[in-house]
């Protein structure tokens, strides 16, 4: 019964004309909140409230004329906390209280990344997540930056992500609601949170100057969860942003419009090919041509054939040449 609670704070969040125009810059403690000072050191002590308190404050709301997006920010936290009691700090558990139980085995604290057991399967192991739910794990942009450096290989190295240019101390964001299952100090990430998401994937914060969460910390998508810096093996301040399934990192561009500070799409494939793990749109049919692109970079990226694409768009010739901003189709 307490989750009903929890859709009603979600339509006043998602319904309610009063939150369109809202700054998202005005407080430390999350991004979508609009809260003064005042109103942040009053709400700050709903983290204490019982499920009973916490209740009568949830109807109290109904007799008030305008809702403060503070307030209705701070009750979902405290819900998400309330609906959420797995909070051991062991190295692992039993337990199948942490976000997506059903494709992880335990929950480990000391581990950077769990085993890469995808990459050990055999066959058509093409899995669907749902990235954006209506009113859950909808994403939040961690920060808004330039890319500085792509997911692929650099200096004969692999890198796991996408590097964001920032300034020290600016404020790192959470990408999808989800539970912190790592934040402290690791080698080259330096200061890094990771946080696992109910939709499957896990998304990595590197070099961190501070962390602002804990092991096990509930968080909501646009929740601060550490402020950019330097940290680890790093030359300048930037933020080391990484998306993994299963351990295994995946390039943030499948999903995420950088430019547009959005999701590509609502559901995404994810597949292990014979080149390893990819990703892409679940409907994704239609492939845009980008400089650079070959005809075996596309196929390997959407795990299929150059054959298959040939086929599909009756290319006849040995060698296809490809232009920027061509428009072909990648799956029949």
């Amino acid at each position: 019964m307490f989750r009903v609670f929890l859709i009603v704070i979600f339509l006043f969040c998602f319904c309610i004309p009063s939150f369109a125009n809202t700054n998202l810059n005005s407080t430390q403690d999350t991004l979508l909140t609009t809260s003064s000072p005042t109103e942040a050191k009053q709400y700050k002590s709903i983290e204490s409230t019982n499920e009973e308190q916490l209740s009568a404050l949830i109807d109290s709301l109904f007799q008030m004329d305008v809702l403060p997006l503070g307030l209705i920010n701070e009750i979902k936290l405290a819900i998400a906390r309330l609906n959420n009691t797995n909070t051991s700090h062991s190295k692992t558990s039993d337990s199948v209280e942490f976000p997506s139980s059903e494709f992880y085995s335990c929950w480990e604290i000391d581990k950077l990344f769990p085993p890469q057991d995808m990459l050990k399967m055999k066959g058509d192991t093409s899995i669907i997540l749902t990235l954006n739910e209506k009113g859950f794990d909808d994403y939040f942009h961690p920060f808004n930056g330039s890319v500085t450096s792509d997911f692929g290989w650099r200096d004969s190295a692999q890198h796991n992500g996408v590097d964001i240019h920032l300034n020290r101390g600016d404020k790192i964001a959470a990408a999808f609601d989800g539970k912190v299952r790592f934040a402290r100090n690791a080698n080259g990430y330096g200061n890094v949170v990771i946080i696992r998401h109910y939709n499957g994937l896990e998304t990595v914060y590197a070099h961190l100057s501070k962390i602002k969460v804990k092991p096990g910390q509930v968080v909501i998508a646009g929740q601060v969860i550490g402020l950019g810096g330097s940290t680890g093996i790093s030359t300048a301040p930037h933020l080391h942003f990484e998306v993994r399934f299963k351990g295994a990192p995946l390039n943030p561009k499948y999903l995420i419009s950088f430019p547009e500070q959005k999701l590509l799409c609502n559901a995404l494939v994810i597949k292990n090919t014979r080149w390893g793990l990819t990703a892409f749109p679940k409907d994704g049919k239609i492939y845009t041509i980008e400089k650079g692109d070959t005809l075996f970079g596309i196929a390997k990226h959407f795990g299929t054939s150059t054959k298959s694409i040939k086929e599909i768009n009756g290319f006849t010739s040995g060698w296809v040449k490809l232009k920027a901003g061509q428009k072909i189709n990648v799956m029949q």
